[in-house]
């Protein structure tokens, strides 16, 4: 067999490293990776940062709601055309992994008690937070975003929408520090003239925090 040579592969990485060891994207310098084994952890920062998902649960109902399931064993609430009506989550510590320089989202799970009938309808969703500094400071907000309703949703027709405060997520960079306590509310605003929608919509009693970490 003919030896073969080339010149476009790197040197053989020794069997050990000494650390901190850092991994650069060679397309993107702000990109990296480090393994820093002195302090038992891997630190990232760029596109490199993995995203995580923090499953959050129903705690208390919040005005009009019906006690429901999605399928045959996901727990909902469901609120009905022109009621206003969701649930407030436990509350919880803002993870030390968060990078709070970054945009998160909520997520929900919903679909319709029974199937559309009108195509070109609203929902409109609502999102409360209280936010509780270490230093026990308070300050929250509620906003409001009107989803469109899929064309011909039916009951079989599962979505998972992003609670959109109008700049692409739903938390700005910077709104929380680590170690905050977060409440957290979501609702249907049936009742407002822009939620035009006439059925009946179910909410897991759940919601998805997703956010940016910056260690692995």
């Amino acid at each position: 067999m003919p030896k073969t040579y080339t010149d476009d592969a790197a040197p053989t990485l020794p069997a050990s490293i000494e650390g901190p060891f850092q991994i650069i994207d060679p397309s993107d310098c702000a990109s990296w990776i480090k393994v820093d084994p002195a302090n038992a952890r891997i630190k990232a920062a760029g596109n490199a940062r993995p995203i995580r998902i923090l499953t959050i649960d129903h705690k208390r109902n919040y005005l009009t709601t019906t006690s429901h399931f999605i399928g045959v064993a996901v727990t909902a609430r469901s609120v009905n055309a022109n009621d206003n009506g969701g649930f407030y989550l436990s509350s919880i510590g803002i993870p030390g992994d968060m990078d709070v320089g970054e945009p998160c989202n909520v997520k929900i799970l919903v679909t319709p008690v029974d199937d559309a009938t009108i195509n070109g309808q609203v929902a409109r969703f609502a999102l409360t937070h209280t936010r509780v500094t270490l230093e026990g400071s308070l300050n929250g907000t509620t906003f409001v975003y009107d989803w469109n309703v899929p064309d011909n949703w039916t009951t079989s027709d599962l979505n998972v929408v992003t609670i959109d405060n109008g700049n692409g997520w739903s938390f700005d960079a910077d709104t929380f520090t680590e170690g905050d306590l977060l409440g957290l509310r979501v609702s249907r605003q049936g009742a407002a003239t822009e939620d035009t929608f006439n059925k009946a919509i179910k909410f897991a009693e759940c919601i998805r925090l997703e956010y940016t970490a910056k260690v692995y």
